[in-house]
Protein backbone atom coordinates (compact mmCIF):
# COMPACT_ATOMS: atom_id res chain seq x y z
CA UNK A 1 0.00 0.00 0.00
CA UNK A 2 2.84 2.57 1.22
CA UNK A 3 4.50 2.05 -2.46
CA UNK A 4 1.22 2.07 -4.26
CA UNK A 5 0.73 5.84 -2.82
CA UNK A 6 4.61 6.76 -3.17
CA UNK A 7 4.55 5.86 -6.94
CA UNK A 8 2.27 8.43 -7.75
CA UNK A 9 0.05 5.96 -8.99
CA UNK A 10 -3.16 8.21 -8.39
CA UNK A 11 -4.96 5.34 -5.63
CA UNK A 12 -6.53 5.94 -2.56
CA UNK A 13 -7.01 3.65 0.27
CA UNK A 14 -5.54 0.00 -0.78
CA UNK A 15 -4.87 1.23 -4.30
CA UNK A 16 -7.64 1.78 -5.41
CA UNK A 17 -8.14 5.27 -7.79
CA UNK A 18 -9.50 8.39 -5.76
CA UNK A 19 -11.56 9.21 -8.80
CA UNK A 20 -12.99 5.75 -7.97
CA UNK A 21 -14.54 6.55 -4.30
CA UNK A 22 -17.73 8.22 -4.15
CA UNK A 23 -17.37 7.99 -0.26
CA UNK A 24 -17.16 5.73 2.61
CA UNK A 25 -18.44 2.60 1.50
CA UNK A 26 -19.30 -0.75 3.80
CA UNK A 27 -19.32 -3.72 1.94
CA UNK A 28 -19.78 -5.54 5.03
CA UNK A 29 -22.85 -3.45 6.25
CA UNK A 30 -24.30 -2.85 3.28
CA UNK A 31 -27.05 -5.39 1.31
CA UNK A 32 -25.77 -6.14 -2.02
CA UNK A 33 -29.20 -5.90 -3.83
CA UNK A 34 -30.64 -2.71 -4.97
CA UNK A 35 -34.43 -3.41 -6.36
CA UNK A 36 -33.21 -6.68 -7.70
CA UNK A 37 -29.84 -5.57 -9.27
CA UNK A 38 -26.89 -7.16 -7.58
CA UNK A 39 -24.45 -4.94 -6.11
CA UNK A 40 -21.11 -5.77 -4.14
CA UNK A 41 -19.93 -3.19 -2.35
CA UNK A 42 -16.13 -2.81 -0.81
CA UNK A 43 -14.68 -5.25 0.91
CA UNK A 44 -10.86 -4.79 1.97
CA UNK A 45 -8.93 -5.47 -1.61
CA UNK A 46 -11.61 -7.38 -2.73
CA UNK A 47 -12.71 -5.44 -5.87
CA UNK A 48 -11.77 -8.12 -8.66
CA UNK A 49 -14.56 -10.30 -6.61
CA UNK A 50 -17.14 -7.53 -6.42
CA UNK A 51 -15.97 -7.11 -10.08
CA UNK A 52 -16.87 -10.12 -11.16
CA UNK A 53 -19.90 -11.09 -9.28
CA UNK A 54 -21.33 -7.68 -10.55
CA UNK A 55 -20.66 -8.48 -13.88
CA UNK A 56 -22.49 -12.10 -13.53
CA UNK A 57 -25.59 -10.54 -11.37
CA UNK A 58 -24.97 -12.87 -8.59
CA UNK A 59 -22.60 -14.49 -6.24
CA UNK A 60 -20.40 -16.86 -8.42
CA UNK A 61 -16.77 -16.16 -7.01
CA UNK A 62 -14.99 -15.71 -4.05
CA UNK A 63 -11.35 -14.78 -3.15
CA UNK A 64 -10.76 -18.46 -2.27
CA UNK A 65 -11.55 -19.66 -5.89
CA UNK A 66 -9.32 -16.82 -7.45
CA UNK A 67 -6.55 -17.29 -5.36
CA UNK A 68 -6.55 -21.38 -6.77
CA UNK A 69 -6.68 -19.83 -10.07
CA UNK A 70 -3.61 -17.36 -9.37
CA UNK A 71 -1.61 -20.36 -7.90
CA UNK A 72 -1.99 -22.61 -10.79
CA UNK A 73 -1.14 -20.20 -13.11
CA UNK A 74 1.95 -19.28 -10.96
CA UNK A 75 2.78 -23.09 -10.78
CA UNK A 76 2.22 -23.18 -15.15
CA UNK A 77 4.28 -19.93 -15.57
CA UNK A 78 7.45 -21.67 -13.39
CA UNK A 79 7.03 -24.86 -14.97
CA UNK A 80 7.59 -23.27 -18.14
CA UNK A 81 10.49 -21.55 -16.50
CA UNK A 82 11.98 -24.97 -15.64
CA UNK A 83 11.33 -23.94 -12.52
CA UNK A 84 12.80 -20.15 -12.10
CA UNK A 85 11.74 -17.52 -9.27
CA UNK A 86 10.41 -20.65 -7.13
CA UNK A 87 11.21 -18.34 -4.83
CA UNK A 88 9.57 -14.96 -6.18
CA UNK A 89 6.48 -13.72 -4.98
CA UNK A 90 3.36 -14.80 -6.78
CA UNK A 91 2.67 -12.84 -10.02
CA UNK A 92 -1.11 -13.14 -9.76
CA UNK A 93 -2.51 -12.33 -6.40
CA UNK A 94 -0.92 -10.74 -3.25
CA UNK A 95 -1.64 -11.20 0.59
CA UNK A 96 -3.92 -7.98 0.56
CA UNK A 97 -6.05 -9.30 -2.34
CA UNK A 98 -5.51 -7.78 -5.74
CA UNK A 99 -5.33 -10.14 -8.51
CA UNK A 100 -3.99 -9.64 -11.80
CA UNK A 101 -5.56 -9.69 -15.54
CA UNK A 102 -5.04 -13.21 -16.68
CA UNK A 103 -6.48 -14.79 -13.39
CA UNK A 104 -9.73 -12.51 -14.06
CA UNK A 105 -9.37 -14.02 -17.98
CA UNK A 106 -8.77 -17.69 -16.76
CA UNK A 107 -11.88 -17.56 -14.31
CA UNK A 108 -14.24 -16.30 -16.69
CA UNK A 109 -13.07 -18.76 -19.08
CA UNK A 110 -13.32 -21.39 -17.13
CA UNK A 111 -17.44 -20.50 -17.13
CA UNK A 112 -17.53 -20.13 -20.54
CA UNK A 113 -16.74 -16.00 -21.33
CA UNK A 114 -14.46 -14.67 -23.19
CA UNK A 115 -12.29 -11.74 -21.57
CA UNK A 116 -11.14 -9.34 -24.59
CA UNK A 117 -9.16 -6.18 -24.47
CA UNK A 118 -11.59 -3.43 -25.86
CA UNK A 119 -8.60 -2.59 -28.03
CA UNK A 120 -7.72 -6.09 -29.66
CA UNK A 121 -8.96 -7.08 -32.90
CA UNK A 122 -11.36 -9.33 -32.16
CA UNK A 123 -12.87 -6.58 -29.78
CA UNK A 124 -12.79 -4.00 -32.67
CA UNK A 125 -16.73 -4.42 -33.37
CA UNK A 126 -16.92 -3.29 -29.26
CA UNK A 127 -15.20 -0.66 -29.47
CA UNK A 128 -17.71 0.38 -32.50
CA UNK A 129 -21.15 -0.29 -31.44
CA UNK A 130 -20.50 -1.00 -27.09
CA UNK A 131 -24.49 -0.92 -26.94
CA UNK A 132 -24.49 -3.93 -28.43
CA UNK A 133 -22.40 -5.65 -26.22
CA UNK A 134 -23.39 -7.22 -22.84
CA UNK A 135 -20.50 -5.96 -20.50
CA UNK A 136 -17.56 -4.76 -19.68
CA UNK A 137 -14.72 -4.49 -16.86
CA UNK A 138 -12.29 -2.11 -16.54
CA UNK A 139 -9.11 -1.90 -14.47
CA UNK A 140 -6.61 1.05 -13.25
CA UNK A 141 -4.39 1.24 -10.13
CA UNK A 142 -5.31 -1.98 -9.01
CA UNK A 143 -9.16 -1.54 -8.90
CA UNK A 144 -11.43 -2.99 -11.50
CA UNK A 145 -15.62 -2.40 -11.91
CA UNK A 146 -18.00 -3.32 -13.79
CA UNK A 147 -20.23 -2.08 -16.72
CA UNK A 148 -23.12 -4.10 -17.34
CA UNK A 149 -26.07 -3.81 -19.47
CA UNK A 150 -29.72 -5.64 -18.05
CA UNK A 151 -32.34 -5.51 -20.45
CA UNK A 152 -32.24 -2.03 -22.61
CA UNK A 153 -30.05 -0.25 -19.79
CA UNK A 154 -26.17 0.13 -19.01
CA UNK A 155 -25.08 0.44 -15.48
CA UNK A 156 -22.02 1.20 -13.59
CA UNK A 157 -21.38 -1.13 -10.84
CA UNK A 158 -18.41 -0.34 -9.37
CA UNK A 159 -18.32 -1.86 -5.83
CA UNK A 160 -16.81 1.88 -4.44
CA UNK A 161 -20.69 3.00 -4.95
CA UNK A 162 -23.36 3.28 -2.67
CA UNK A 163 -26.07 2.34 -5.38
CA UNK A 164 -25.58 1.42 -9.05
CA UNK A 165 -25.48 4.37 -11.47
CA UNK A 166 -27.19 4.44 -14.90
CA UNK A 167 -24.83 4.66 -18.09
CA UNK A 168 -27.15 6.35 -20.82
CA UNK A 169 -26.53 4.60 -24.32
CA UNK A 170 -25.59 8.30 -25.76
CA UNK A 171 -22.63 8.29 -23.31
CA UNK A 172 -21.53 4.58 -23.17
CA UNK A 173 -19.02 5.30 -25.83
CA UNK A 174 -17.74 8.12 -24.66
CA UNK A 175 -17.17 6.75 -21.10
CA UNK A 176 -15.32 3.81 -22.42
CA UNK A 177 -13.46 6.82 -24.82
CA UNK A 178 -12.71 8.81 -21.57
CA UNK A 179 -11.84 5.60 -19.38
CA UNK A 180 -8.92 4.46 -21.82
CA UNK A 181 -7.77 8.32 -22.30
CA UNK A 182 -7.14 7.79 -18.31
CA UNK A 183 -5.52 4.95 -18.15
CA UNK A 184 -7.71 2.17 -17.67
CA UNK A 185 -7.43 -0.60 -19.64
CA UNK A 186 -10.90 -1.81 -20.57
CA UNK A 187 -12.17 -5.76 -21.68
CA UNK A 188 -15.46 -6.04 -23.46
CA UNK A 189 -16.79 -9.72 -21.66
CA UNK A 190 -18.91 -12.46 -23.95
CA UNK A 191 -20.33 -15.19 -23.09
CA UNK A 192 -23.82 -17.02 -21.93
CA UNK A 193 -25.23 -14.40 -19.78
CA UNK A 194 -28.00 -16.30 -18.17
CA UNK A 195 -31.03 -13.89 -17.59
CA UNK A 196 -32.12 -12.08 -14.65
CA UNK A 197 -34.91 -11.28 -12.85
CA UNK A 198 -35.31 -7.90 -14.15
CA UNK A 199 -34.70 -9.13 -17.79
CA UNK A 200 -37.79 -10.46 -17.51
CA UNK A 201 -39.87 -7.89 -15.90
CA UNK A 202 -38.97 -4.60 -17.89
CA UNK A 203 -41.45 -2.60 -15.80
CA UNK A 204 -39.74 -3.08 -12.89
CA UNK A 205 -36.36 -3.04 -14.55
CA UNK A 206 -38.01 -0.05 -15.75
CA UNK A 207 -38.40 1.30 -12.32
CA UNK A 208 -34.62 0.75 -11.34
CA UNK A 209 -33.21 2.38 -14.37
CA UNK A 210 -35.26 5.53 -12.76
CA UNK A 211 -33.80 5.05 -9.32
CA UNK A 212 -30.54 5.31 -10.50
CA UNK A 213 -31.16 7.67 -12.75
CA UNK A 214 -30.53 10.21 -9.82
CA UNK A 215 -28.01 12.61 -10.17
CA UNK A 216 -26.03 10.59 -13.12
CA UNK A 217 -24.18 12.64 -15.25
CA UNK A 218 -23.81 10.06 -17.54
CA UNK A 219 -20.01 9.23 -16.69
CA UNK A 220 -19.17 6.47 -14.68
CA UNK A 221 -18.05 7.23 -11.77
CA UNK A 222 -14.34 5.88 -12.01
CA UNK A 223 -13.86 8.19 -14.27
CA UNK A 224 -13.97 11.57 -12.46
CA UNK A 225 -11.04 12.82 -12.18
CA UNK A 226 -7.93 13.67 -14.86
CA UNK A 227 -5.10 11.70 -13.33
CA UNK A 228 -2.92 10.31 -15.64
CA UNK A 229 -0.63 8.82 -13.44
CA UNK A 230 -1.59 5.01 -13.26
CA UNK A 231 -0.31 1.33 -12.92
CA UNK A 232 -2.62 -1.57 -13.31
CA UNK A 233 -1.47 -4.85 -11.17
CA UNK A 234 -1.37 -6.89 -14.35
CA UNK A 235 1.46 -9.16 -14.03
CA UNK A 236 2.34 -10.16 -17.04
CA UNK A 237 -0.38 -9.31 -18.42
CA UNK A 238 -1.94 -6.89 -20.85
CA UNK A 239 -1.52 -2.96 -21.65
CA UNK A 240 -3.49 -1.06 -24.34
CA UNK A 241 -1.58 0.50 -26.51
CA UNK A 242 -2.07 4.20 -27.38
CA UNK A 243 -4.75 5.47 -29.67
CA UNK A 244 -4.52 5.03 -33.56
CA UNK A 245 -5.07 8.27 -35.11
CA UNK A 246 -8.95 6.70 -35.99
CA UNK A 247 -9.25 6.63 -32.83
CA UNK A 248 -8.23 9.58 -31.87
CA UNK A 249 -10.90 11.38 -34.60
CA UNK A 250 -13.46 9.24 -32.93
CA UNK A 251 -12.26 10.78 -29.14
CA UNK A 252 -12.32 14.28 -30.65
CA UNK A 253 -15.70 13.66 -32.33
CA UNK A 254 -16.44 12.37 -28.02
CA UNK A 255 -15.62 15.78 -27.01
CA UNK A 256 -17.24 17.76 -29.47
CA UNK A 257 -20.60 16.16 -28.66
CA UNK A 258 -19.85 16.64 -24.43
CA UNK A 259 -18.74 20.28 -25.02
CA UNK A 260 -22.23 20.93 -27.15
CA UNK A 261 -24.10 19.12 -24.62
CA UNK A 262 -22.92 20.74 -22.07
CA UNK A 263 -23.19 24.42 -23.73
CA UNK A 264 -26.93 23.37 -24.71
CA UNK A 265 -27.54 22.64 -20.76
CA UNK A 266 -28.90 19.01 -22.41
CA UNK A 267 -28.57 16.22 -19.96
CA UNK A 268 -28.94 12.92 -21.58
CA UNK A 269 -30.24 10.55 -19.21
CA UNK A 270 -32.90 13.08 -18.98
CA UNK A 271 -33.46 13.90 -22.78
CA UNK A 272 -31.60 10.99 -24.99
CA UNK A 273 -33.70 11.88 -27.80
CA UNK A 274 -31.99 15.54 -27.61
CA UNK A 275 -28.87 14.64 -27.30
CA UNK A 276 -29.19 11.47 -29.74
CA UNK A 277 -30.13 14.53 -32.21
CA UNK A 278 -27.40 16.97 -30.99
CA UNK A 279 -24.96 14.17 -31.81
CA UNK A 280 -26.49 13.70 -35.22
CA UNK A 281 -26.58 17.41 -35.93
CA UNK A 282 -22.74 17.41 -35.08
CA UNK A 283 -22.75 14.54 -37.62
CA UNK A 284 -23.86 16.05 -40.45
CA UNK A 285 -22.17 19.30 -39.84
CA UNK A 286 -18.85 17.78 -39.76
CA UNK A 287 -19.69 15.53 -42.86
CA UNK A 288 -17.85 17.37 -46.42
CA UNK A 289 -20.65 19.08 -48.88
CA UNK A 290 -20.49 21.43 -51.05
CA UNK A 291 -22.01 24.36 -49.21
CA UNK A 292 -25.06 26.09 -50.93
CA UNK A 293 -25.60 28.55 -48.25
CA UNK A 294 -24.10 29.16 -45.10
CA UNK A 295 -23.87 26.69 -42.42
CA UNK A 296 -25.83 27.35 -39.16
CA UNK A 297 -24.08 28.02 -35.89
CA UNK A 298 -24.09 24.82 -34.20
CA UNK A 299 -25.85 26.72 -31.28
CA UNK A 300 -28.22 28.09 -33.28
CA UNK A 301 -29.05 24.72 -34.80
CA UNK A 302 -29.11 23.21 -31.50
CA UNK A 303 -31.84 26.16 -30.18
CA UNK A 304 -34.29 25.19 -33.19
CA UNK A 305 -33.93 21.31 -32.46
CA UNK A 306 -35.32 22.46 -29.03
CA UNK A 307 -37.80 24.86 -30.32
CA UNK A 308 -39.21 22.25 -32.99
CA UNK A 309 -39.12 19.13 -30.17
CA UNK A 310 -40.91 21.64 -27.50
CA UNK A 311 -42.60 24.72 -29.31
CA UNK A 312 -42.15 27.84 -28.78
Amino acid sequence: KNRDEGSGGGGGADGIPASAMEGPVDGEKLGKWFMGLYHEKQIGGLCAVHCLNNLMQGSNFDEIELSEVAHELDKREREAMGGAGLDMESGNVRADGFFSVQVIQQALQARGFQCLPIGSTEAKAALDNPVKEVAFICNRSEHWFALRRVGHFWFDLNSMLKQPKLVSDTYLAMTLQQLRAEGYSVFVVRGGFPPTDLDRDRKRLEGVAAACKEGVSGQVSASASSATSATAFTGAGYSLAGPSAAAAGKEEDVAALAAALSDAGVDPNADPELAAAIAQSLKDNSAPAAPAEPALDPAEEMRRKRLARFGG
